[in-house]
């Protein structure tokens, strides 16, 4: 899994969900309405970028928030649930944390 979005099915005010998305799409009014009414990805991200996943996480509890009802998808179109969304970011955080403990341990024996 490389990248991961977000596709909109329902929501109770295209207003809110597009001044949302504006937030982290840079793509016009009509596109993000056209992308929403064609059950296109509204927002993608590199899953394996730490603030990727994080952007993905936020941006889908924004749109929730404001009443839409949202899909988080893979590169092969799989839905995928918030759960594990939260639990590869977890998982990243891990990664990243062993990773610079490493690289500290490693520059201390060097010294």
């Amino acid at each position: 899994m490389d990248t991961i979005g977000i596709k909109i099915k329902s929501y109770d005010s295209i207003a809110k969900i597009i001044s949302i998305m504006r937030k982290y799409n840079k793509a016009s009014i009509s596109e993000i309405k056209n992308a929403i009414e064609q059950n296109r990805p509204v927002f993608e991200q590199d899953c394996l970028s730490h603030s990727g996943a994080r952007k993905v996480r936020k941006c889908y509890d924004e749109l929730t928030k404001a009443g839409a009802i949202c899909e988080i998808f893979d590169e092969d179109e799989d839905i995928i649930s918030r759960e594990i969304l939260s639990n590869l970011i977890d998982s990243n955080d891990i990664t990243e944390k062993e990773v610079l403990s490493q690289m500290d341990d490693e520059s201390e024996y060097d010294n």
